[in-house]
């Protein structure tokens, strides 16, 4: 990995994007652990959204990409918990 003074502004811009996508599902997260509330998240949305960015950290392991590794596992990781409250309780907070 190079150190960020040799960085292209490629390099900088893919980061960002990185940074943004993935910790985009931490105010889903701390919403949904806050209130215990999941029923206006689909599931099979989050699983098909977890099962993409496992696929994509997968697909970074196999050309060798620490950004895509890492990005896609902590996004998938910051999922997972709103995926375990949904399993376990489906239907709390509807009317």
């Amino acid at each position: 990995m190079e150190s960020l003074l040799t960085m292209t502004w490629v390099d900088l811009l893919g980061f960002l994007a990185g940074i943004l996508t993935t910790f985009s599902a931490a105010p889903q997260l701390l919403h949904s652990y806050r209130t215990r509330n999941v029923a206006g998240i689909d599931l099979k949305f989050m699983l098909m959204l977890v099962s993409g960015l496992t696929t994509w950290a997968i697909y970074g392991i196999i050309i060798g990409s620490l950004p895509i590794i890492f990005f896609n596992l902590v996004g998938a990781g910051l999922w997972l918990p709103i995926i375990i409250m949904k399993i376990g309780d489906p239907g709390k907070g509807e009317n």
